[in-house]
């Protein structure tokens, strides 16, 4: 397995994430790039239960399946898997390396997932063998990790292996400042499809904390989260503050609802099936964007306010499984718009980001009545 990165003493792993505008024939690149990752990932996949297969057939024990090992297998034989099947070109060498590596990577790290979960090493729920990827249904992705990974001073372009210098849909001074003053340095770039755009995550080791101390060192505050409200945030002295709710997709549900209906009535595969697939997917990632931006102002604004933060240990999984009547369909959508616990999870690295302490209170700790 490949080793994982160790950031130097107070430097911390971070993402920053960027829309991409990218010309057509960049486009025509990138399309290229997910199918190449599925295509070894399925390959490398392939390997792993042939050879699973051979040992309970034959019972003799293999090496176990590793990055490297397989790695080395798919460059040997990638010019006879490689091959178009209509003009017998070999295909390869217009796609970066790296987009292969991260495919078999995928299949090896779901493999060994699978069997830490099969093991009881792994908390939560059971994780399954890895299935092969379909075009229509893989969440279409790649990651580079080496080669030609950088942001352009002039803050609007990002340069990648193979595909050259990309123009950004946003700024990246956020980050390019940082990388410019030493105190950032570029790890890997991960390109995936969501709705309509092409993001751009940039992992980057940052130096932490950017800010020597919080506005309130002193101040203890606790958060009751919930749906109508989305927290109330209160101290010894009361409450401080109440966010709202925002309810994205309650407001646009209606508006989910029609467009699904219509497609069930299209031909699936036609061009106005598509079209209206487009129109759904459009609608999802700015119920998402929505969300994602209210939360993490929120949560930004507390871990550099409020020196320790209280907040409850819910256990939002199980909460989403509740069934019965009166309601419990609505209550599950509501709890999943509300996202409670992505504020949880944001809380957790951002107290390390910027000095302050962050406390998870248990679970059934009645907040609520306090």
């Amino acid at each position: 397995m490949p080793r994982r990165y160790q950031p130097p003493d107070r430097w911390i792993v971070q993402g920053f994430s960027f829309a991409l505008d990218p010309t057509d024939d960049q486009m025509t690149s990138i399309n290229r790039f997910f199918g190449a990752r599925r295509f070894a990932y399925n390959w490398a996949l392939a390997q792993i239960k042939n050879s699973i297969e051979r040992y309970r057939e034959t019972a003799e024990s293999s090496t176990p399946p590793s990055f490297y090992a397989l790695r080395k297998e798919w460059n040997s034989a990638k010019n006879s898997l490689c091959v178009d099947q209509e003009t017998g070109e070999i295909w390869w060498s217009s796609v970066s390396k790296e987009v292969f590596a991260d495919g078999v990577k995928g299949a090896v790290d779901g493999y060994w997932r699978w069997q830490r979960s099969h093991a009881g090493k792994i908390t939560g729920r059971p994780v399954g063998f890895p299935r092969f990827k379909k075009r229509r249904t893989d969440r279409d992705r790649c990651t580079f990790t080496t080669g030609a990974l950088r942001l352009e001073p002039d803050r609007r372009h990002l340069t990648l292996p193979t595909l050259g210098s990309v123009r950004t849909h946003e700024n990246t001074r956020k980050i390019e400042r940082l990388v410019a003053l030493d105190r950032a340095k570029v790890l890997s770039v991960t390109l995936s499809r969501r709705g309509e755009r092409v993001i751009a995550a940039v992992k980057v080791a940052v130096a932490r904390p950017q800010r020597a101390s919080v506005i309130q060192p002193d101040s203890v505050v606790g958060i009751d989260l919930g749906v109508r409200r989305l927290a109330t945030v209160a101290g010894a002295h009361g409450v401080v503050a109440v966010v709202d709710n925002p309810h994205v997709l309650e407001h646009r549900l209606g508006e989910l609802q029609r467009l699904n209906r219509q497609r069930a009535r299209r031909t699936r595969g036609s061009r106005q099936y598509r079209e209206t697939a487009t129109r759904i997917a459009r609608l999802q990632a700015q119920v998402t964007n929505v969300r994602s931006t209210h939360i993490h102002r929120f949560t930004t604004t507390l871990a550099k306010t409020h020196g320790t933060i209280i907040v409850e240990g819910l256990d939002v999984a199980g909460m989403m499984q509740q069934k019965g009547l009166n309601g419990a369909r609505a209550r599950r959508r509501g709890m999943a718009d509300a996202s409670m616990g992505e504020i949880r999870r944001q809380l957790r690295y951002k107290c390390r980001w910027y000095g302050s302490t962050l406390i998870e209170a248990d679970r059934f700790f009645p907040s609520s009545k306090t």
